[in-house]
């Protein structure tokens, strides 16, 4: 489902945000880490496939 724009503040993880709160890479990302917004970053191929 589509939900706000998020991304990772962990340097570690793919600079990518996403907006769907089912994508399997950004349920991985800790709430300690969830930054709001798109972080200059594009957009994830999960959440492109999603819609």
């Amino acid at each position: 489902m589509k939900t706000r724009e998020y991304y990772s503040s962990n340097s570690s993880d793919p600079d990518v945000y996403h907006d769907h709160s089912d994508c399997p890479t950004g349920q991985q990302i800790p709430t300690r880490n969830k930054l709001y917004g798109r972080g200059g970053h594009v957009r994830c191929k999960q959440c492109i496939d999603k819609g």
